[in-house]
């Protein structure tokens, strides 16, 4: 493949709304080549965040949502927002869904807005009908492929809107792990039993002749980066809006809610200048998430960061932000061999401090493969 571009505009945390609209706007138009790919009446999927009902940064910024929409509505096109959320909020089985709804949770969040926009929660299409088998001779770690929901099929094109946060099972919760969202349960559930907190089991039974090393731990991050394969044909843009990020635990605002609040409560920040980003390629548009999030995370008192690190030395499989390279990611590594993109990128900024982007660019720098090309800016 070849140089993969990544469009990166500063926006300032006192920011009007307009501001912030215009920059989104800007580097979406940039990521998809002025919408080239686009025809009067193409139906696009824009793809949020949406894993439960907490406010941004937990989910999408609303924003992402209705001046991205709102770009391809001026030029022609019927656009669908969609998501399923997760389990703990929405629940579905073969007899029909038994608690929750995405497009409740939709309205929680605030993307909603006026409800201008076409919404479906996955979950609302059925359980045979509404998903789609994809084969596992196309998906290597799925022995028996995943069910996926066939709006993917219905669209012509596809726009991810992810969010930056980190994730108490898989680190973090970028362009990749937003995929998870148009799973089936069934297959949802498959791929999280290979998961983090697996060690409980081990070490209670340790000493004994009973068989512990049943499974390969990669196949829980290489399973939901192939979750990609079923959208690559149709995925346009990947876009951030990183006005504000969770830099410990996540996805939502607590790793466990209860009556008083919750436990794992994630640290946000609200960065100045905050930045909005976009790329075609998903591979470019995670490593400078990854970037982004690991500068923001030196800046996190340790005192915050004490039970996040106690979390993930239990969690076994994910690392901390400063542990590893972005190219170390499992996500980036895997997305790599499978060929979903780039390792050679191209960073062109508009407004963002010298100091920040000297920063980022010594992050994308550090680790890359031998035989990665040299990074470039703009």
């Amino acid at each position: 493949m070849g140089m993969a571009k990544v469009y990166v505009h500063a926006v300032r945390a006192d920011g009007s709304v307009r501001e912030l609209s215009a920059a989104i706007r800007a580097a979406f138009l940039q990521a998809s080549d002025d919408l080239a790919w686009l025809s009067p009446g193409d139906t696009v999927l824009l793809k949020p965040a949406l894993n439960s009902g907490d406010p941004y940064p937990s989910t999408t910024h609303p924003l992402a949502v209705h001046a991205v929409a709102a770009v391809l509505a001026d030029r022609g096109a019927d656009v669908i927002v969609g998501d399923q959320a997760g389990v703990e909020a929405v629940v579905q089985d073969s007899s029909g869904s038994i608690k929750g709804s995405t497009a409740d949770l939709y309205a929680a969040t605030g993307m909603a807005g006026d409800g201008g926009l076409t919404f479906i929660g996955f979950e609302q299409e059925g359980w045979d009908r509404g998903y789609s088998l994809f084969p596992a001779e196309r998906t290597p770690s799925w022995p028996n492929g995943f069910y996926y929901t066939s709006v993917v099929d219905r669209v012509d094109h596809i726009v991810a809107l992810p969010r930056l946060s980190t994730h108490s099972q898989a680190g973090v919760t970028l362009g990749f792990k937003n995929w998870v969202g148009i799973l089936r349960d069934d297959s949802r559930v498959e791929f999280h039993a290979e998961g983090p907190f697996y060690s409980f089991v081990e070490n209670a039974v340790k000493g004994t002749s009973l068989t512990t090393d049943y499974r390969n731990r990669d196949v829980f991050f290489r399973r939901m980066t192939e979750i990609a394969l079923c959208v690559a044909d149709k995925l346009r843009a990947t876009l951030f809006v990183g006005t504000k990020a969770q830099l410990t635990f996540g996805p939502n605002a607590y790793a466990v809610h209860n009556s008083y609040g919750g436990l794992g409560e994630a640290y946000t920040i609200t960065p100045d200048p905050g930045c909005v980003f976009a790329s075609s390629d998903p591979v470019a548009a995670e490593a400078v998430a990854l970037a982004i999030l690991t500068d923001m995370y030196t800046g996190v008192p340790f005192t915050k960061k004490l039970s996040w690190k106690a979390a993930l030395f239990l969690n076994g499989q994910a690392q901390e932000l400063s542990e590893q390279s972005v190219w170390e990611n499992p996500f980036v590594v895997h997305a790599l061999a499978l060929g979903l993109g780039s390792r050679d990128i191209k960073t062109q900024y508009t407004a963002v401090p010298d100091d920040l982007q000297q920063r980022l660019d010594a992050f994308i720098r550090a680790g890359r493969p031998a035989e990665a090309g040299p990074i470039s800016t703009g």
